[in-house]
């Protein structure tokens, strides 16, 4: 049996036809059938289109129809203390970097090993004006946040780069807003990187939904996976700083330690230099990287392996 499309001139020869009412609404269902013409010449059609149930598309949720429904979105307010910048006399961080005009307005998390782009996640950018902002609300820098499944807190299921303040608020490319992410309603293990420190995860899910949910991981009462996955800095916590080449292990000694790219970007012969730009080997992030004298980005790295124990490690806390 030979099947052909409908043409006009074929109408004429139907004895019956249903078809799909067009509505500003979104399609549940299509109408169509079928009929065999004179011949034998079989003939299907639909008019409009057929909904088979929607789908997780390039970071949104589509529905095939006339009218999509809106995307679905939880929102999440994760708190976090960087090592580096943080002052314990005030309970804040430095802006060092925004001050010194050296934030990028695009995210420096490309998709990695390190950092994976998944589900909506890459290419995240702010305006200039953003970084205008003084006092606690100023940006301090990119992080980079991830939904984990709470039933699995292995498999990453959305990612998204977000921007942290200088009191520890994270929040979206406006700079003040909850940071949100195109997912379901549902309970998920919230993980924060940062592109120099070790990254921090709850250690039990947590129930997200449209309205922002705080998770304050500078609070010693929120648990967090692993051991000793902050460092305590008084009452409160901060991710450890120091993992200058992005491989989730702080090291002084040894291969691949952390120590020596400090040294080659201010000059191996000319250990004194300082040299201003945005790099992961600005562990202050201040917007100097520098390798003796004070306030240098050596120094933190000694102290958090162990000042006693330089051939010591610390290796971040994730499953």
């Amino acid at each position: 049996m030979t099947r052909t499309s409908l043409t006009c001139a074929c109408l004429a020869a139907l004895t019956s036809a249903s078809g799909q009412f067009v509505s500003p609404q979104v399609v549940s269902g299509g109408g169509g059938t079928n009929a065999t013409l004179p011949g034998g010449v079989l003939v299907s059609w639909t008019v409009g289109e057929t909904t088979m149930g929607a789908s997780y598309v390039n970071g949104g949720w589509v529905t095939p129809g006339f009218q999509q429904a809106p995307p679905r979105t939880t929102g999440v307010l994760p708190k976090v203390f960087l090592e580096g910048p943080f002052v314990s006399g005030n309970g804040t961080m430095t802006d060092g970097l925004r001050s010194g005009g050296l934030i990028p307005l695009t995210s420096p998390y490309v998709n990695s090993a390190q950092f994976p782009q998944i589900n909506g996640g890459g290419g995240e950018f702010i305006a200039p004006s953003v970084l205008t902002a003084t006092g606690n609300n100023a940006i301090v820098d990119w992080v980079y946040v991830q939904l984990r499944n709470g039933a699995n807190s292995s498999q990453v299921l959305r990612t998204r780069s977000a921007l942290v303040q200088r009191d520890g608020d994270v929040v979206d490319m406006d700079g003040v807003s909850q940071l949100t992410f195109v997912a379901p309603a549902a309970s998920y293990h919230v993980a924060v990187f940062h592109r120099n420190h070790l990254p921090v995860m709850s250690a039990n899910p947590i129930s997200l939904s449209s309205v922002g949910v705080p998770v304050n991981f500078t609070s010693p009462s929120l648990l967090t996976y692993g051991t000793n996955a902050q460092k305590t800095i008084g009452t409160v916590r901060a991710l450890w700083a120091g993992d200058v080449n992005t491989d989730g292990i702080i090291k002084y000694t040894g291969g691949s330690n952390d120590r020596d790219p400090i040294l080659v970007t201010v000059g191996s012969t000319t250990p004194n230099n300082t040299v201003t730009t945005y790099s992961t080997r600005d562990v202050n992030l201040n917007g100097q990287v520098k390798y003796t004298g004070g306030s240098n980005d050596r120094d933190p790295l000694l102290v958090n392996v162990g000042s006693t124990t330089p051939n010591n490690t610390r290796v971040r806390q994730l499953p």
